[in-house]
């Protein structure tokens, strides 16, 4: 049985910055070789933080007053891929069981706070791989994330661990080894979540549904040493419908952000340790900050 490489992952909880929340998403939490993997399997813990003091409103300008964001969140990610082979590829199954903090303090609705449980994520994907890895391969994932509403959500409060509906996330990750030690990877998501019962910007209890969203993952290393590789990574996230309240689209809702920072990974024989770090700008109908992940994957 082979070790698993590097597999997907997922995430943090959603960044209420509006009375209508996006989801939560992978936010530059997947990067350097993310897209390959070998049947195995493997079990990794994920930390994640993020800090804005920042609130940008729909033309990307700074919103007066105090606007302050900490999350902090915790996720459990246990893979298998099977040692077998479906049109060339090899299927696996992933689950995140994440658990989170958010602290939100806004001049604006969407403040409030809430520690728990995260939605639970599953997801069954398909494995390409080559048959030797290295200068000039590419190693391709495409997967189905499907997300249950399993989380804390109240929908008298403005802030949830949980949002409280479904998700169903279909990405593609691929890695591309440039050379004997470049290598580039990147992740694109698309994400579509389901109404649920919430508040609306009056505090009036609603029917809301976050607009559809993408979001790219993408990062270039250097192996300086066999077990060390350093580089820079990023993400990018685009809403691409508005989002509604009883059906009805919300003008200017659309969010945006992008990202920039090192990103890092060491490997010890059966474990590997990455950090990564970024600044956002570019935001906006979100906060604006600074986040960071540390990832600690153990291999069976």
């Amino acid at each position: 049985m082979t070790m698993v490489a590097a597999a997907a992952i997922g995430s943090p909880p959603a960044r209420a910055a509006t009375p209508i929340a996006l989801p939560a998403a992978d936010l530059g939490e997947t990067n350097i070789l993310d897209g390959e993997a070998g049947p195995g399997a493997m079990f990794e813990v994920i930390g994640y933080g993020a800090a804005a003091n920042t609130l940008k409103d729909a033309s990307g300008n700074s919103v007066n007053g105090r606007n302050h964001q900490q999350i902090s969140s915790l996720i459990l990610h246990p893979v298998y891929i099977a040692n077998t082979q479906i049109a060339g590829a090899y299927p696996g199954v992933e689950v995140l069981i994440p658990f989170a903090h958010v602290q939100n303090n806004f001049a604006v609705p969407g403040t409030g706070s809430d520690t728990g449980a995260g939605d639970i994520t599953i997801a069954p994907f398909l494995q390409w791989m080559p048959q030797n890895p290295g200068k000039g391969s590419i190693s391709v994932r495409a997967a189905i994330q499907f997300t249950m509403p399993t989380g804390d959500y109240r929908a008298n409060e403005a802030v949830n661990a949980g949002y409280g509906g479904w998700q169903v996330s279909p990405y593609v990750a691929a890695t591309w080894r440039v050379t004997d030690k470049w290598e580039v990877s990147s992740r694109f998501i698309d994400d579509w979540s389901s109404p649920v019962n919430g508040l609306n910007a009056d505090d009036v209890p609603a029917r809301l549904r976050a607009g559809n969203f993408m979001v790219l993952n993408a990062s270039a290393s250097y192996a300086v040493t066999p077990q060390a590789r350093l580089g820079i990574g990023g993400y990018m996230l685009r809403q691409i419908s508005d989002s509604t309240v009883d059906g009805a689209a919300v003008p200017g809702s659309l969010q945006r952000v992008n990202a920039l920072g090192p990103v890092t990974r060491w490997s010890g024989g059966r474990w590997n340790l990455l950090f990564a770090a970024y600044k956002e700008f570019g935001a906006q109908n979100r906060p604006e900050g600074f986040s960071t992940n540390v990832r600690f994957q153990w291999f069976f």
